[in-house]
C-alpha cells in the first residue's frame, strides 16, 4: 500500500483550506461568499459527486458481495450517529446538534475516496461510492432534523428533507440497483462538475474561518476531545467490531477509513443554511483535518 500518496492528498486538502483562510484574511473572500458558495456546494457540486460515484466505471464484483457491503455501510453510519448523539448529550444545548455532525459526518468524498484509491484501487472506490448513499440519506433526514430541533422547531417538513443531495442519493441507488448505463456525455458532466467539490468546499471553510485566529482554532480543548473521539476512538471501535463479521479485507479497510476520516466539510455549509454560527464547525473541521494527516495513516499501518 502506497501511504506516501495518502499523505500527499491530505497535504493538498490543507493547502486549499489555508488558501481560503488567507484570502478571507486579506478580504478577498467574505461571509457572503461563504454563504452563497455553500449553497452552490451543497446543491450543485456535491450532487454531481453523488451521481458520479455510482455512474462511473464499475468493477466486476458479485451482486451478493456488493449488497453485503452496502448493508455494512448503512450499519456503520447508524452506529456513528448513535455514538455521536450519546456524546452530544454532555454538550451545551446550543452546540449539541453541530457536535453530532462533527462526530458522525465524515469526509468520505474528499478524503475517504482519494485514500482508498491510492491504497486499493477501483474496487475500493466503488465501495466508498456506495457509502455515499446512507451518508446523505441520514445527514439530510436525521441530521437536518437535529439542527432544526436545536432552534426550537418540533420537526422537519417533508419538503425540507427533499434536498438535492438526498434526491441524488436515492436516484443513484436506483441507478445502481437496475444497472442503468447513462450516456457518456452525462457521466462526463457529473465527473467534471464534481471535480469542483474539493476546492470549493475548502475555500468555503477557509472563508468562514477568516474572522477566526488560528490560535483560537488550535487551542480549543473541547475540539481536541472531540477529535480524539472522531479520529481514534471511533475507528478503533469500528475495526474490532466489524472484523467479527466482515471477512472481505477491502470492505473492512473501507469501514475503518470512513470511521477515521476527519469531520465532513459539509458540516459548515449545512449548519449555515440552518442558521447556526459556522465558526464552531469550521474550527472542528480544520482541527480534525490537520490531525487526521497523522492519525489516519498510523491507524491504517497498525491495522492493515
Amino acid at each position: 500500500m502506497d501511504f506516501s500518496g495518502l499523505l500527499i492528498k491530505m497535504i493538498i486538502f490543507m493547502v486549499l483550506l489555508i488558501l481560503g483562510y488567507w484570502a478571507a484574511r486579506k478580504y478577498y473572500l467574505g461571509r457572503e461568499f461563504a454563504r452563497s458558495a455553500s449553497w452552490l456546494l451543497v446543491n450543485v457540486f456535491l450532487t454531481a459527486s453523488i451521481f458520479s460515484s455510482v455512474t462511473g466505471a464499475r468493477p466486476d464484483l458479485p451482486p451478493k458481495e456488493l449488497w453485503f457491503a452496502f448493508f455494512v455501510f448503512v450499519l456503520l453510519f447508524v452506529l456513528l450517529y448513535a455514538c455521536a448523539t450519546l456524546v452530544a448529550r454532555f454538550d451545551a444545548k446550543e452546540t449539541a446538534p453541530q457536535t453530532v455532525l462533527l462526530l458522525a459526518t465524515v469526509n468520505t468524498l474528499f478524503v475517504g475516496i482519494p485514500v482508498v484509491q491510492v491504497l486499493c484501487g477501483s474496487e475500493a472506490v466503488f465501495y466508498l461510492g456506495l457509502s455515499c448513499i446512507p451518508f446523505n440519506v441520514i445527514l439530510y433526514t436525521y441530521g437536518i432534523w437535529l439542527l432544526k430541533k436545536g432552534h426550537g422547531e418540533k420537526g422537519v417538513r417533508w419538503k425540507d428533507m427533499l434536498t438535492a443531495p438526498l434526491v441524488a442519493a436515492v436516484i443513484s441507488l436506483l441507478i445502481f440497483v437496475f444497472n442503468i448505463r447513462l450516456p457518456r456525455v452525462v457521466t462526463e458532466l457529473f465527473s467534471t462538475v464534481s471535480g469542483g467539490t474539493v476546492p470549493v468546499s475548502m475555500l468555503v471553510i477557509g472563508a468562514t474561518l477568516g474572522s477566526v485566529s488560528l490560535k483560537d482554532a488550535f487551542c480549543n480543548k473541547k475540539l481536541y476531545l472531540l477529535s480524539l473521539i472522531r479520529l481514534i476512538v471511533m475507528p478503533v471501535a469500528v475495526y474490532f467490531l466489524f472484523r467479527l463479521f466482515v471477512s472481505n479485507q477491502v470492505v473492512l479497510l473501507c469501514t475503518v477509513v470512513i470511521a477515521a476520516c476527519p469531520a465532513a466539510t459539509l458540516c459548515t455549509p449545512v449548519s449555515m443554511q440552518c442558521g447556526y454560527d459556522p465558526q464552531y464547525t469550521s474550527e472542528g473541521i480544520m482541527l480534525t483535518t490537520a490531525l487526521s494527516m497523522i492519525t489516519l495513516p498510523v491507524l491504517l499501518v497498525v491495522f492493515f
